[in-house]
């Protein structure tokens, strides 16, 4: 799309307002509303919009300014809104050289590693967990502990929101599988086919916002925290992710018992070698690994089978074969936790790196079973996946040495903070200690 399209489009649907989004470092949603005469007289599309580069935690205040350059691609009238449009933008330094430290250039970088590898395309399908809300709303229909899923109305109270959001996203160009109560209470999915990565990873920043901005329309609240409540299953960002080159998909052999090409056995293996460094990416906040517990749907070892829900990788029963990657959830910044993926998965190609299948339940084996097959857990905290992020050369280099720095310090801020605070649950505990 260039900008002569735009103009076209503004024009059709009455267009007064454009909204440029892009995310933080962290996967935040930042939007600037800009009048569409602007827009165009500007010519922002070639030039972009300058911003405090500080204040959105991309650069210290003495090296603050920075461009936003609108990706002609990403316009689209919002289906939602009365004469708005929105339109995605990649971070530039004052040199308007993209950005190190933009997570989404971040993605576009791993995609191109792996079109040097051979890949004409990297296909993910995101999976997105999220909880919706009424306070106000009080009946005699509760769901039992961990049994929501697929329930049915009227215990399936977020039924119309959730068409609502689908048809919605379908407005907006995204071919939506289905939408579905989850099994914890207040717990909601709605699934897509596939994307190539980078659209993949925008659908996910779109998703969050368009489900926020439906359910304020409703009275309702969403939250993408990864566990709301203690004694239920927690929000996941599982990531269904295959390689394919001239068109054919090359994680599929249909001569193997489990339909996987060697490739796809080397990429896991990546996957596996790296995950502990890519927790901190997949799973970065404190809360985050409150989910990461057995028997809960969230995996805390390092092993990948063929339909085991147990562990951190799963090949599902589908015809066309990809990995599902199920450790991350949707506070994680996607354009990071893609970009670690696709770099991980590609280091096990290239080093050939093999581990064997466990079909067993790995939260049923004991320390001495999981010893003997060599499996490992995930980090059980935020400070120690920073700790292994540091640790991980293989993923510094390749998602960008200042980036992963200012991402390690700054979650590491969060931790230090987060663990001075003092909470009802501190005085429970020791207050007559």
């Amino acid at each position: 799309m260039n900008q002569e399209e735009i103009k076209q489009l503004v024009e059709k649907n009455d267009i007064h307002w454009i909204q440029a989004h892009f995310t933080d470092l962290f996967g935040r949603l930042k939007v600037l509303h800009i009048s569409t005469d602007n827009f165009i007289k500007e010519d922002m599309l070639n030039r972009g919009f300058g911003f405090d580069g500080s204040s959105a935690g991309f650069a210290d205040v003495e090296k603050s300014d920075m461009i936003a350059m609108p990706d002609a691609e990403t316009f689209l009238v919002l289906p939602h809104e009365k004469n708005e449009a929105r339109i995605l933008a990649d971070i530039y330094d004052t040199s308007l050289l993209p950005s190190p430290v933009d997570p989404r250039y971040a993605l576009k970088k791993a995609v191109e590693n792996a079109n040097n590898y051979g890949f004409d395309d990297v296909k993910i399908s995101p999976e997105m967990e999220f909880f919706v809300l009424d306070e106000n709303k009080r009946d005699f229909y509760e769901i039992n502990e961990n049994e929501g899923y697929f329930c049915p109305s009227p215990l399936d109270d977020a039924k119309e929101y959730r068409r609502t959001l689908s048809n919605l996203l379908m407005n907006s160009g995204y071919n939506i599988k289905y939408h579905h109560h989850e099994n914890g209470r207040c717990q909601h999915e709605i699934e897509i086919k596939s994307l190539e990565a980078v659209d993949a990873a925008d659908f996910c920043i779109y998703f969050k916002y368009l489900a926020r901005e439906v359910a304020s329309l409703d009275n309702l609240q969403v939250t993408f925290m990864p566990k709301l409540f203690s004694q239920e299953a927690g929000n996941g960002m599982h990531a269904h992710i295959s390689l394919y080159h001239r068109g054919k998909n090359v994680f599929l052999d249909e001569n193997d018992g489990y339909n996987l090409s060697q490739t796809a056995r080397y990429f896991i293996g990546g996957i596996l070698e790296h995950s502990k460094g890519m927790t901190a990416l997949a799973n970065p906040t404190v809360n985050s690994y409150k989910r990461l517990i057995p028997n809960f749907e969230a995996p805390v070892h390092i092993a990948w089978a063929q339909h085991n829900r147990s562990g951190l990788i799963r090949i599902a029963a589908r015809k066309n074969i990809d990995v599902e990657i199920r450790n991350a959830d949707p506070s994680a910044n996607p354009y990071l936790f893609f970009a670690a993926m696709i770099h991980s998965g590609l280091d096990g190609i290239k080093r050939k790196i093999v581990y064997e299948p466990v079909e067993k339940n790995t939260h049923k084996m004991t320390k001495e079973e999981l010893k003997n097959c060599g499996i490992n857990k995930l980090p059980t905290n935020l400070l120690e996946a920073l700790d292994e992020l540091e640790k991980d050369d293989v993923l510094k280099q390749a998602m960008g040495r200042e980036l992963t720095e200012i991402y390690v310090e700054k979650k590491k801020e969060e931790w230090h903070r987060y663990m001075s605070e003092i909470t009802d649950v501190d005085c429970k505990f020791y207050f007559n200690c």
